[in-house]
């Protein structure tokens, strides 16, 4: 069963992704590989630490507005 409903959700995020459009960051991506020094410069300033962070602090933000929302709907809150 679980096998099936995999299969369920893969063909209905692989026509979901059909339908989009290709992201418009894609091209400068992919010329940020060919930087020779990008390797060091993200030795001093780890970016993909900060987008963790950031990706963190974002969730938090929105878990607490979704919060504040059922709690005023619910009216824990004024």
């Amino acid at each position: 069963m679980f096998t099936f409903m995999k299969e369920i959700l893969d063909k209905f995020l692989s026509f979901l992704l059909s339908i989009l459009p290709t992201s418009p960051f894609a091209p400068m991506i992919d010329s940020l590989e060919q930087m020779p020094y990008l390797g060091y410069i993200n030795y001093f300033v780890p970016v993909g630490t900060c987008i963790k962070i950031g990706e963190a602090w974002l969730a938090a933000i929105v878990i607490f507005y979704l919060w504040s929302v059922v709690a005023r709907w619910i009216k824990l809150i004024e």
